[in-house]
């Protein structure tokens, strides 16, 4: 009964996309990091946001992930793709916990993806988790994923 209260008062966003609604700073820090990944690195990496994923199962839809830059097709969509990114970057909503994200990781890491982003606005953080079980921590300082050869500016980020 309770699982069905708490339905009713999703929003259609919400249930959707199984994820609470973003926030003004959510969604300020995913253009943020957006136009870094691309101004940096748009020959290497497509950066894409809001995408639905086939795996894992069941299906997430992620802030933002990188997949190897492809040519694009204008002709053909998909609604949900099947490939899996290379790197998953999740941003911490008001409304989520940090466990619940990184329970979110494993599914990533058992599905293929390389490295898993858990974004920290509050404390101007990025955790950057790895399927090993190493965690690196980037703070006002230039974060660096050894997955993908990715570096950005905090500072950048979070100004």
């Amino acid at each position: 009964m309770e699982a069905v209260l708490e339905s009713t008062f999703l929003t259609p966003y919400e249930r959707e996309r199984g994820k609470p609604m973003p926030s003004f700073n959510h969604s300020k820090l995913q253009a943020r990091l957006s136009q870094q990944l691309l101004n940096q690195y748009e020959d290497r990496y497509d950066v894409l946001s809001e995408l639905s994923l086939e795996a894992p199962n069941p299906s997430y839809v992620p802030d933002l992930c990188l997949f190897p830059v492809e040519p694009s097709n204008w002709r053909e969509d998909e609604v949900k793709v099947s490939e899996v990114p290379l790197t998953v970057i999740e941003i911490i909503s008001p409304s989520q916990t940090d466990t619940e994200l990184t329970e979110k990781s494993k599914a990533y890491f058992a599905a293929g993806v390389k490295s898993y982003w858990l974004v920290q606005p509050v404390l101007r953080t990025i955790f950057v988790l790895l399927p090993t079980g190493d965690e690196l921590v980037f703070h006002n300082n230039v974060l660096t994923d050894p997955t993908n050869g990715v570096s950005i500016d905090l500072r950048k980020v979070f100004r």
